[in-house]
């Protein structure tokens, strides 16, 4: 072979070398990003078709009846407001959950903390909460997707969902989660859609705790009927409006006995199952240790999940020094979950030990109560 030939060869065997170390590369990099778009939507029942990635299937297969089930019961509970064919997309990439009431889809996102433990339990809560939302946005005329109402919407939305499972005992923690946040930033009706538990796409208890609160206190009063029909007057008319016209009575009254009954709510462990499965404590520190007077202080708290998803929103620290009332944010996603919150100190605080109490409320309507104590010194 001459010079020359064997150069053309060599040039050409690394082009070829060069070429399928490429391609490899990219079937290492893409061919798992197209599997995972592989969807299995021919899971069907006479309402509700089931959209879910196909290595998921079997979930999908084990639920469809009931989700056939959670449609009939919120058609029949909205006087037939859902579509006669509704899509539930299951995905596994994001904790996104939301609805589509034009095209009829219900998309639920499980790579959430509360689907951990029980994957079935959290898609059929989802699925009926969503359903419901989208059943109360057709009932309403979209009026109830206001910013002004949306804090209605989550709350009946949910309220409809324990209905259905038949655990609304597990909804009195809702006054718990209402009563502290109200003193971390006053509840008012009309100022409810700026409230920042109901910013984003968050379905929890606490995006929940102020409409179920409200809602459950006009059902005790004026009856489940006229509470729906609440919705069907916001078609047409203001917040303000619908309320004086549906339950007769102005809204300032019903704001006024509403707020007395939030505040006057004595946070008080409760345990809605066995023992196990509420959440549990396994240490609290705080950075630094002492505090100095004029530096916050980083409380973490080191908690265990039980049966039910717990959230950083669900974790109240009242500072017993002024009664302040603080929110941390989550710092772990497995295992020992950790949450902290940053604790005022003020420049004039004197050397002592001082004492917060920290009030926990999980997804499943559980409460706990402890107590931690943190030193400051000069």
């Amino acid at each position: 072979m001459s010079g020359n030939s064997a150069f053309v060869f060599r040039k050409a065997w690394v082009a070829a070398a060069f070429a399928w170390a490429i391609a490899c590369i990219c079937n290492l990099c893409f061919v798992p990003a197209l599997s995972a778009q592989v969807w299995n939507d021919s899971i069907v029942a006479k309402h509700v078709r089931i959209r879910i990635p196909e290595d998921r299937q079997r979930l999908g297969r084990e639920s469809i009846s009931d989700l056939e089930r959670c449609w009939e019961f919120v058609d029949a509970a909205t006087g037939g407001k859902l579509p006669n064919r509704v899509l539930v997309v299951i995905h596994w990439q994001d904790a996104i959950t939301n609805v589509d009431v034009e095209r009829g889809t219900v998309s639920i996102g499980m790579n959430d903390p509360a689907s951990a433990a029980n994957a079935r339990a959290f898609l059929l809560h989802s699925a009926v909460r969503e359903l419901s939302r989208m059943a109360l946005i057709s009932l309403s005329g979209g009026g109830a997707a206001k910013e002004e109402n949306r804090f209605l919407l989550e709350g009946m939305s949910e309220m409809l969902a324990h209905d259905y499972a038949n655990t609304v005992r597990r909804l009195g923690a809702v006054w718990a989660v209402s009563y502290y946040l109200d003193r971390m930033n006053p509840f008012g009706l009309k100022q409810m859609s700026s409230r920042p538990e109901l910013a984003g796409n968050a379905h929890d208890l606490r995006s929940a705790a102020p409409g179920v609160t409200f809602l459950t206190f006009c059902r005790e009063l004026f009856g489940r009927e006229r509470t729906l029909k609440l919705f069907e007057s916001l078609a047409r008319k203001s917040l303000e409006e619908s309320l004086t016209a549906t339950f007769r009575t102005p809204m300032a009254a019903l704001e006024a006995r509403w707020l007395e009954r939030v505040r006057k709510y004595n946070p008080e462990d409760a345990t809605i199952a066995a023992e196990e499965e509420a959440p549990a404590l396994d240490r609290i520190t705080f950075v630094p240790d002492p505090g100095k007077p004029g530096t916050p202080v980083a409380m973490r708290l080191f908690t265990r999940d039980g049966a039910n998803g717990l959230y950083a929103t669900g974790i109240f620290v009242v500072d017993e020094t002024g009664g302040r009332v603080l929110q941390g944010r989550q710092q772990g996603t497995t295992g020992s979950r950790c949450t902290q919150i940053d604790i005022p100190i003020d420049a004039a605080r004197q050397d002592g030990r001082y004492r917060v109490r920290v009030v926990v409320v999980d997804e499943g309507g559980n409460i706990r109560n402890w107590e931690a104590f943190y030193s400051v010194a000069r």
